[in-house]
């Protein structure tokens, strides 16, 4: 029996040296790919990471930008193909997926480094007013890429608390969260057992605990993002996206526009729901992005003039 527990002990030592050198390989630049390859993990690379690092380094590096232009997908779709013949307008259209707090670091980097700014413009559709923190995004689009930047840190309390709660403390320390990041292997494992943890959390609550209106998270940073701006003499506005004309959507937008009157935003921004546009529904490919044939530069034109430049939004944009 001795000799058995032995060599039980010495084949479960064996077993977890091997797991380890397989852990850690797999976060070795010359193995990354291929372990993420043999466990079906490639899709949990570091390409969030990478995106949002570019939307960062947009908005810090210095320049002679005295406006900024900050939004969702639908912004970056609309805008990004006018990056080159702007010299006012830093665009920074990213994902929703960085929910407003990411927003707000954008909008705060970008007022660090830059001198002269005058306007900032955030556009946004009803999906990121209803953005929180989430077991599904939230870690690669929030967590990583703000923790390498060091600027988690500039979050506030009631988002760590979020954060903590939904990934564990531990797994917002810098060396634990670098681990994670550098193997696909791992961020699948971990990012696997979030999502199940969330889906079993939602199960043990009674009743539906689906939200219809505003994100708290979203409204505390819009009222920041706002705050920043007047605390620096720069004029900030909030600008709705283009939408498809659907019953959902309309009835989405009812539900937001009801919840951001009770929380007292509309003093903030005045003009956001009265200036809504909307779309047929056959413009669209997935109900938020334009799809063939509008998802040109031409078409792009003619839409940011009919729905920002023609009504006084946007000034000096140039397209």
């Amino acid at each position: 029996m001795k000799r058995f527990t032995k060599k039980l002990i010495a084949f479960l030592g064996i077993f977890a040296v091997l797991l380890l050198t397989f852990d850690l390989l797999s976060a070795t630049e010359r193995f990354r790919g291929v372990f993420a390859a043999l466990t079906d993990s490639s899709d949990y690379e570091e390409g969030a990471e990478r995106e949002v690092a570019a939307y960062l380094a947009k908005s810090r590096t210095p320049g002679s930008y005295t406006k900024l232009l900050v939004g969702d997908s639908v912004c970056a779709q609309m805008t990004e193909a006018f990056y080159d013949c702007n010299q006012q307008y830093c665009l920074v259209g990213n994902n929703r997926a960085l929910t407003m707090a990411g927003e707000y670091l954008l909008v705060k980097e970008f007022l660090e480094t830059h001198e002269n700014v005058s306007e900032v413009w955030l556009m946004a559709g009803p999906d990121l007013l209803q953005t929180s923190i989430d077991a599904t995004y939230s870690y690669s689009y929030v967590v990583l890429p703000f923790l390498q930047a060091d600027l988690l840190g500039e979050l506030d309390e009631e988002t760590a608390e979020e954060m903590e709660e939904t990934f564990g403390s531990f797994f917002l320390k810098k060396p634990v969260a670098e681990l994670i990041a550098g193997s696909a292997v791992n961020r699948k494992l971990y990012l696997n057992y979030v999502k199940e943890r969330e889906e079993a959390a939602k199960k043990g609550k009674s009743g539906d605990d689906r939200t219809d209106g505003m994100s708290d998270l979203a409204e505390r940073y819009l009222r920041k993002i706002y705050e920043l701006c007047d605390t620096q003499g720069v004029a900030c506005y909030l600008i709705p996206d283009p939408l498809a004309d659907t019953p959902a959507r309309r009835k989405q937008v009812e539900q937001i526009r009801q919840d951001f009157e009770t929380r007292g935003l509309e003093r903030l921004f005045p003009d956001y729901f009265s200036e809504i546009t909307y779309y047929p529904a056959d413009q669209f490919s997935d109900g938020i992005h334009f799809g063939r044939p509008y998802n040109t530069k031409e078409v792009y034109r003619e839409k940011l003039r009919e729905l920002y430049l023609d009504r006084g939004y946007l000034d000096g944009f140039q397209i």
